[in-house]
């Protein structure tokens, strides 16, 4: 088995007779609206990966794991000229992918439900998903010459992992999102101080699930990939340079991993693209010639931006007043929309306001209570929820030139909301499709009807929970407890405090723990696990 790294996501795996190209990203205007940019840049490998999907001689497949244009590409898929491979898919209940490649045109498309194996010469292909809200993602195996891939990316199976070892064998080469994919706190108003605060407890809580995977599934070989891209737009460059925010880089995972797994032995790779791996060996068998490094990091990003200045330049011209208010209107109507189709407004006791920085004055007031937008002239509440966006950006949302959570990735808005309490159902009307808002009311509804419990111990008191994560469904038996109080997700990193009857001191959801006495709940099994003597708290 043969392993070329495509750069981000993207991987070409080759056995005998199969080829599995995984999410190529390779679009030189990047995406998001060209928010996020390769890195290192992999523009070059698109020559390189046509010529395999297009050459006869070995069965051959394309797998995009979800919609992220960091994974899905339309762009470079389009210049496919002979498609006679065979496309894999989740069969996620959004069915954009599946819709997409009907009309693509290649040999055939497999939507996979969740543990769908596809056969190959001397092998499997095995897919795994995850579907919760607004989260969308797979992940996928690949077992053949007598050796095995796992490419988790950005799917959160963390709960599922010991699992898939059990029923799928040892793990050569493993592979997982460490780098941070989300617009909190990076567009959020806070401090300085605070904001590192948010952000590297958001990273060091990435490190550590991607610590406790390699500890459950122990490959020979870490991947450190889907991520971090970097921002070349002027408005979004400084993100690149900041002291601390959620994009690290892989060498500082490898610092926290020697740290954090002293004992374990496995291989930390951080490979360019173009670097072809073996497998049996773990050896490179080539290797390409641009290496980016700590020390010439700054210098390859100047002479980057300055390559791709036009794209910036190409995609913006200023408004007209008549135009800021056309868009102004049709955002009141989009918003309005969304808001007539999501049930759950009545859950959310604060409104959003929406300011289009051209017109200040003209603010848009989302009643979740009343269920009506409105134009006020300044901010009313207290308690809010804000978006300050420019007509322009949000204007390829109204044009459909980006979908509300590709312009949410995109960073080019600012958010705030006081209390800073994460709200489900405000994070999920901002960010999902018109037509998906009545399957993310039914989603939370029936994560929310997950009533089995199980048993956990911390600080030597026994607690009945419920089994399943409020947020998004994860299996808490698959948790970890964290200062003999704290029951940590295994998907999120959430924290519920045990002590508090299960409360997340965050979010004010909860997992209704209870405590039990010695002869209370002897038919349950204590499944937490607590965590390492060295491990540290993660929030």
């Amino acid at each position: 088995m043969h392993i070329t790294f495509l750069g981000h996501a993207g991987f070409a795996v080759e056995t005998a007779g199969t080829l599995v190209v995984m999410d190529p990203w390779l679009s030189p205007k990047g995406a998001f609206d060209s928010a996020w940019m390769q890195l290192p840049r992999n523009h070059h490998l698109a020559s390189v990966v046509r010529e395999k999907l297009e050459t006869p001689g070995v069965e051959r497949f394309l797998y995009i794991s979800h919609e992220h244009k960091d994974h899905f590409d339309p762009e470079f898929l389009a210049t496919l000229r002979r498609r006679d491979f065979t496309v894999i898919v989740p069969r996620f209940r959004r069915s954009e992918l599946q819709d997409i490649f009907a009309r693509y045109g290649c040999k055939r498309v497999i939507a996979c439900e969740d543990g769908r194996e596809l056969p190959i010469k001397g092998g499997y292909i095995k897919l795994f998903m995850s579907e919760q809200g607004t989260n969308r993602d797979s992940a996928l195996l690949v077992r053949g010459d007598g050796h095995c891939f796992l490419n988790l990316n950005d799917c959160k199976l963390h709960d599922r992992l010991a699992r898939v070892t059990a029923e799928d064998g040892p793990i050569d080469v493993f592979s997982a999102q460490f780098s941070g994919a989300i617009w909190h706190p990076t567009c959020y108003e806070y401090a300085p101080e605070k904001y590192s605060e948010v952000a590297r407890s958001k990273r060091d809580s990435k490190f550590e699930a991607v610590a406790r995977a390699l500890e459950a599934i122990r490959p020979a070989a870490y991947i450190a990939a889907a991520g971090p891209a970097c921002f070349l737009d002027p408005a979004l460059y400084a993100l690149n340079f900041e002291e601390v925010n959620i994009f690290p880089r892989a060498p500082d995972l490898f610092s926290f991993l020697e740290q954090r797994l002293p004992e374990v032995s496995i291989r930390y790779l951080e490979p360019m693209p173009g670097d072809v791996l073996e497998v049996g060996s773990l050896a490179y068998s080539s290797l390409a010639t641009e290496r980016v490094t700590s020390e010439n990091l700054h210098e390859y990003l100047r002479t980057y931006a300055e390559s791709q200045a036009q794209v910036f330049r190409d995609r913006r011209r200023n408004l007209l007043l008549a135009e800021v208010d056309e868009i102004h209107e049709r955002l009141r109507v989009e918003l309005q929309r969304k808001l007539d189709l999501l049930d759950l407004h009545d859950r959310v006791k604060m409104p959003l306001y929406v300011e289009v920085a051209e017109v200040p004055e003209r603010l848009l007031r989302v009643d979740f209570q009343g269920r009506r937008v409105d134009v006020v002239s300044e901010i009313l509440d207290g308690e809010r929820y804000t978006m300050k966006v420019n007509a322009w950006d949000i204007s390829r949302v109204l044009d459909r030139k980006l979908n509300w959570e590709d312009f949410l990735l995109s960073f080019r808005m600012r958010l705030s909301r006081i209390p800073d309490v994460y709200e489900p159902i405000v994070h999920g009307f901002l960010g999902v499709e018109i037509e998906d808002m009545r399957a993310f009311c039914e989603g939370l509804r029936a994560t929310e009807a997950q009533r089995e419990r199980t048993v956990v111990t911390a600080g030597g008191q026994r607690y009945s929970i419920q089994r399943y994560c409020p947020h998004q469904g994860a299996d808490l038996s698959e948790g970890w407890v964290e200062e003999d109080r704290f029951l940590v997700c295994p998907r999120h990193r959430w924290q519920f405090d045990l002590e508090a009857q299960g409360h997340c001191p965050m979010n004010g959801s909860t997992v209704c723990a209870l405590p039990l006495h010695d002869e209370e709940g002897d038919e349950d099994t204590d499944t937490v696990r607590a965590p390492p003597p060295d491990a540290q708290p993660r929030y």
